[in-house]
């Protein structure tokens, strides 16, 4: 039987659970809710019940489940509220921008009663990469991200300011994918590049070790493109995952490549494979621990 689902949010992110949904049969979206009342007339969600207050919301339709596609700032309240009522939440990255309102998804009432996403893990190329390469001798990893969020002199648009700057909404994205192959990073530094009128990053590095591997994250808002890549040199090759693309390469040869846009197949991904491939809480944990003490 299918789980009763509804979004709250209605943001660039929910047309992905929208479309995913609607493929995913064990979920059946039944509504949807944001404060701004034009974002409920894209053709998305003609047929669906609008609602602007989201306790309303689950209120009236009493789902199973709740996706909160919010700005990251008022997460903790809403899964909060969903957890009061007995409906599952399933969070969107970041968990909240504050330190002690993210750890609190760690602890009661909200410990092991919510899902967090991240969509990065459900890549086809990672899902290839985790099913066919098992690693063992690391010598290094490097990640890139850049996100055209804002302008040459890093100064933040105005639109992507609720995202929290580049480490807060980047960084989740990078260590979700990062912490399964090197579980246990040592030796810690992250360093920021702040946008002057909002005092957000808009560059972050991480620089760590993981066993005797070096590993670097390199995060960049103002490079104007959108590109995603990790680099791993482990047991005698040099892997390229190319997360824009959605191809493996393993010493200039590519062995994998998928079709589609990507975010749109991380999304169908998760919903398909659901519950499978959920983070384990300590790896969340770690995530965050390290995300919220690197602000």
């Amino acid at each position: 039987m299918s789980k009763t689902t509804v979004i709250i949010g209605l943001g660039v992110i929910a047309r992905y659970h929208v479309l995913a949904l609607r493929q995913a049969k064990q979920f059946c979206l039944k509504a949807v809710c944001d404060l701004r009342a034009e974002a409920a007339q894209d053709s998305l969600y003609y047929d669906l019940p609008y609602f602007r207050d989201y306790e309303e919301l689950i209120d009236t339709i009493r789902p199973e489940i709740a996706i909160i596609a919010t700005p990251p700032d008022t997460h903790y309240k809403i899964a909060a509220a969903c957890v009061q009522r007995g409906v599952l939440p399933i969070v969107e990255k970041p968990l909240a921008t504050m330190e002690e309102e993210g750890m609190h998804f760690f602890s009661e009432p909200l410990q092991g009663r919510y899902v967090p996403l991240c969509h990065t893990l459900y890549g086809e190329e990672i899902l290839w990469f985790n099913k066919h390469l098992p690693l063992q001798d690391i010598r290094s990893i490097h990640m890139s991200l850049s996100d055209p969020y804002a302008d040459e002199n890093g100064h933040i648009e105005e639109r992507y300011l609720s995202l929290g700057g580049s480490w807060l909404d980047s960084a989740p994205n990078a260590l979700a994918v990062l912490l399964p192959i090197a579980p246990s990073l040592t030796d810690i530094e992250v360093t920021h590049l702040r946008d002057e009128h909002s005092g957000l990053p808009f560059a972050s590095a991480l620089k760590a070790r993981y066993e005797q591997a070096a590993v670097r994250i390199e995060i960049d808002w103002h490079k104007g493109i959108n590109h995603k890549q990790t680099d791993i040199l482990a047991d005698g090759k040099e892997i390229c995952i190319n997360h824009s693309q959605q191809t493996v390469t393993i010493n200039g040869e590519q062995v994998f490549k998928a079709q589609g846009d990507r975010l749109t197949q991380q999304y169908a991904n998760f919903y398909r494979l659901y519950p499978e491939n959920l983070p384990s809480e300590t790896k969340m944990r770690t995530m965050y621990q390290i995300i919220y003490s690197h602000l």
